[in-house]
């Protein structure tokens, strides 16, 4: 991956850092500002619940939202990645797209060969051989 899309991916990762973090805290603050006038109401007799019950229910209900936010932004964070891993493998397909044509050019420019080579990786693979076109190869 080149320099760009590697710090575009740093970012990324920043972001949705800073999103779970501040997530977790407002899940926090917003989990004891509801227990605040929960407790007056327990206190004063007006909520028919015991307080283990009613907290373990605030809790999963305000957990569920912030969960939910953390869920999009984890799916958030991996839409990202595939459109930066396709805006590489894009970049790599032009390079080797131009880097063929410049090779095809120098071909029919009299400056180099291209040869079918047996020492390719994959079969059909063609090497452009760096001798003047006059040269033999070597086998």
């Amino acid at each position: 991956m080149n320099k760009t899309l590697t710090r575009l991916e740093a970012l990324k990762d920043l972001v949705q850092d800073a999103i779970n973090q501040g997530a977790s805290t407002v899940e926090q603050i917003h989990k004891s500002i509801v227990d605040l006038p929960l407790s007056v109401l327990e206190k004063n007799g007006l909520l028919d619940m015991d307080s283990d019950k009613r907290d373990e229910m605030w809790d999963k209900s305000i957990g569920h939202v912030y969960e939910v936010i953390r869920r999009v932004n984890q799916e958030i964070g991996d839409l990202a990645s595939q459109a930066i891993e396709a805006v590489d493998d894009q970049l790599i397909i032009q390079k080797n797209i131009r880097e063929a044509a410049e090779l095809q050019e120098l071909e029919r420019a009299g400056q180099a060969r291209i040869i079918d080579s047996s020492a390719a990786v994959e079969p059909q693979v063609r090497v452009a051989d760096a001798v003047p076109v006059d040269s033999k190869p070597v086998a």
